[in-house]
């Protein structure tokens, strides 16, 4: 058992600054650097057949730029590639030295920052680490086992399809669900999703490195977060070190933006060290997300200091935020909303999968692509998906950036789990390990235990055909993991609130759009009619959405043949729903009965006309609701490789229809309409927080040409957060009795709002894509496709004195 020593000190501000950057760097100092060597790979029952690997990456990465297997995303290559999944595989590198000042430190580490899965690494013919968790860090002592020169590292990666069975024939109870994969701690997905390809990968997935130092070293830095306001935030710093030895040192801490400086003198004892240091700092810039403000960073700098040398130093960057998940019981059933340093936000977002399939292949520029387009869409939340990974560190970073909130889950979805001793203590320690990892991270809103796994239990049969002990059984396991073990370990390392399951009720259950979050699939897989997500109304809308095509440059790596076809082997390859093509099909006959099949590029535009305005009419629902609904995210914002399904965002990074629609659907003021029999009902919906202002709205009603059907006189709306009717306009006296019993019309509102305190007008473009009015004329199905949803969204500010 380690011992921790808790070291409280008094922290004296420094009035000159301590130059810590200037201070010379000691012998001991703590060096971090990265394994580089050439490394080869081979199938371990063709252990005499070697090929190059590329370290970061995977077994099917590196099986395909050998020439070894075709690329597993385009046409009907995938079935080609199962047979990887059941091998064993070796991954060995080139001899390696560790340099002479580095191997002579007294303490001498190896890091491995991702092993996908079942890993035994042996250094020098010695076995050092037996990994069984792509989502851990796994550590560990070489000094017994390493030379000066010709290091070699070999790495057996046993398929998790031969350990799974092994371990599942060890538990006394099945688990419904998917078993195999549930119980592998690796990417969920990899095992097959109804959007994704099943490739069970195996690989070292991020960076080696040597971790030497001969005194101490930061292990963590923790910014705890007492209070909040913009006139002060109270602070608790948390330095965790290790110290090999009982030595007097000081540590010094920087606020880089305002160049504020504190020092304290510690006396180290040997082992791990808590140092607490609370600081009060006025005045500070509050993190806020996209639409209400500034995402206000701050950089810390920490140096850890014997004598006048440097013993190590670490960086923190964080923003001063409280967030807090509310859930109180009311006239309804009961809350569910975030409050952002003590204000309600209404959240706008979707759902999140892997960036890139393969682990390790997404780039910094692959996050900021996706990322902006979330800002520039009005996103201020993100769902990082339970089946998928904890993302990478630039993942967090940029969504602190830009103010995007993160939703996260665990990484558990769609199956009971074990809770056996093995495998609890191995969940114990990565939940332990990614809390810690992303708490200093504003972005960070909510752990959430898991995905769609509560809901499964009751709802999709798994209890079927299982004795009451064996149900017992599982809803202990359940509450152990999920109840227990994870929500400890958020309450443990943050200070964030934690979500048992996403959501908590499905949709068969009645409290499911009283309580809680949602996921409402009664549209797409109970095949209801979009007009629902107008009347079905939760309290918070976490998952719903509608497949469609992509862009033609993504369905042409799925096909196989030269001509486009519906009945191309590539293409069913792709459709991963069993039910994809006949569900889209069925919804886009109910709004645009004429669609042309035999011309497959205009029938992939309309799929994604009637995604976009589908969930757009939901999402207009949900705004129109605030209060009651405190937020929408869809299913789901990228894809990660071609194929259909319900993204907003495809795989080769084309926007769909949809998210250039979110772009005004979630934009902070928006005007909506809401059909009543023949009145329609004019809304006015802001998301900000402007107290007790008024603005004078003034809005037409359009046809698609730009001929205005309908003025009318200016109303006045309360600019501040809410939704509101501010109009009801009768159609059969605006448009005549006698083209009311005609056609559909699309029209467009556009809207002048001018504010009472400013000399400006803004101006609002909402085009409504099913407003039920009658049409005067008749038009084609592509010409209303592709005027139904805008591509640019008019939004901006007209100062009248220009005019």
């Amino acid at each position: 058992m380690k011992s921790v020593i808790l070291i409280f000190v008094v922290l004296m501000q420094i009035a000159n600054p301590l130059s810590a950057q200037d201070l010379p760097i000691g012998t001991g100092t703590v060096v971090l650097q990265d394994i580089y060597a050439t490394w080869t790979f081979a199938q371990e029952d063709k252990s005499t057949e070697w090929h190059a690997a590329k370290v970061p990456g995977c077994v099917h990465t590196d099986l395909m730029a050998g020439g070894i297997i075709k690329d597993p995303f385009l046409g009907t290559n995938e079935k080609d590639c199962q047979w990887v999944a059941d091998k064993n595989w070796i991954y060995k590198s080139e001899p390696f030295e560790i340099q002479e000042p580095v191997f002579k430190m007294e303490v001498l580490r190896l890091r491995f920052n991702g092993l996908d899965t079942y890993a035994k690494v042996y250094l020098n013919d010695k076995l050092l680490i037996d990994a069984d968790n792509a989502f851990r860090t796994w550590e560990v002592d070489i000094k017994p086992a390493a030379k000066r020169k010709g290091n070699i590292l070999k790495i057996v990666f046993t398929s998790p399809l031969i350990v799974g069975e092994k371990r599942l024939t060890e538990l006394s109870y099945p688990l419904p669900g998917e078993g195999i994969r549930a119980i592998s701690r690796k990417p969920q997905f990899h095992f097959g999703w109804d959007w994704g390809p099943k490739l069970i990968t195996c690989g070292i997935t991020k960076p080696i490195e040597i971790l030497a130092y001969d005194e101490a070293r930061f292990t963590d830095i923790y910014i705890e977060q007492k209070s909040v306001s913009n006139k002060a935030a109270s602070i608790k710093t948390t330095f965790t070190i290790h110290s090999l030895k009982e030595e007097a040192a000081r540590v010094v801490f920087e606020m880089e933006r305002t160049g504020d400086t504190w020092s304290t003198n510690i006396q180290l004892k040997k082992g791990m060290n808590l140092v607490e240091l609370p600081l009060e700092l006025q005045f500070p810039f509050l993190w806020w997300c996209n639409g209400q403000g500034n995402a206000s960073l701050y950089k810390f700098n920490a140096w850890l200091v014997r004598g006048e040398s440097v013993i190590d130093t670490k960086s923190v960057k964080t923003g001063f935020r409280t967030i807090e998940l509310v859930t109180e019981k009311d006239s309804i059933g009961e809350s569910f909303y975030f409050k952002l340093n003590g204000l309600p936000v209404f959240i706008k977002g979707a759902n999140y999968i892997p960036a890139k399939y393969f682990p390790g292949a997404a780039t910094t520029d692959d996050y900021r692509k996706l990322l902006q387009s979330c800002k520039d869409a009005n996103f201020n939340m993100l769902r990082v998906w339970g089946g998928g990974v904890y993302e990478d560190d630039k993942f967090y970073e940029l969504c602190d950036e830009m103010g995007i909130m993160v939703w996260q889950d665990f990484m558990f979805a769609c199956s009971m789990y074990p809770a056996d001793s093995l495998f609890v203590t191995n969940i114990i320690a990565e939940a332990d390990e990614q809390t810690i990892r992303l708490r200093n991270h504003p972005s960070m809103a909510l752990w959430c235990g898991n995905n769609e796994n509560a809901e499964g239990w009751e709802r999709w049969g798994w209890q079927q055909g299982l004795s009451e002990k064996t149900k017992n059984q599982l809803w202990r396991a359940y509450k152990d993991v999920f109840d227990l073990t994870l929500g400890k370990a958020v309450k443990k390392n943050t200070n964030l609130d934690y979500w048992e399951s996403s959501p908590l009720f499905g949709r068969g259950d009645a409290r499911s759009l009283n309580e809680g979050d949602s996921h409402y699939w009664g549209v797409w897989h109970d095949e209801e009619p979009f007009e629902v997500l107008m009347n079905k109304i939760p309290r918070f809308m976490s998952e719903f959405g509608m497949q469609s095509f992509p862009s033609m440059s993504v369905v042409g790596e799925m096909m196989v043949g030269p001509n486009l076809s519906y009945d191309d082997a590539g293409m069913a390859q792709h459709q991963k729903h069993n039910r994809g093509f006949k569900l889209m099909d069925k919804y886009m006959g109910n709004w645009y009965p004429n669609v042309p099949h035999y011309n497959l590029e205009k029938y992939a535009r309309i799929t994604q006309v009637v995604q976009a305005e589908g969930i757009g009419l939901g999402i207009e629902a949900e705004r129109r609701n605030m209060g009651r609904c405190m937020g929408t995210m869809y299913w789901q914002l990228n894809d990660v490789w071609p194929s259909f399904s319900w993204a907003g965002i495809d795989y080769k990074g084309n926007k769909k229809l949809l998210h250039e629609y979110l772009t005004l659907l979630y934009a902070p003021q928006l005007i909506s309409c809401e059909v009543d029999n023949r009145d329609v009902k004019i809304y006015w919906i802001s998301d900000n927080y402007i107290k007790d202002e008024q603005g004078t709205l003034t809005y037409t009603i359009e046809d698609l040409d730009g001929k205005v059907l309908y003025t009318s006189e200016p109303v006045e709306v309360m600019l501040a957060q809410g939704a509101q009717v501010v109009h009801t306009v009768d159609l059969a006296k605006v448009l005549g009795k006698e083209s009311t019993d005609n056609k559909t019309i699309r029209v467009n509102i556009v809207g002048l709002v001018s504010h009472k305190n400013y000399d400006r007008v803004q101006k609002l473009s909402f085009a409504n894509s099913k407003l039920m009015i009658p049409e005067r004329t008749e038009t084609t199905v592509e010409d209303k496709a592709k005027k139904a949803v805008r591509k640019k969204v008019s939004f901006e500010f007209i100062d009248l004195d220009k005019k």
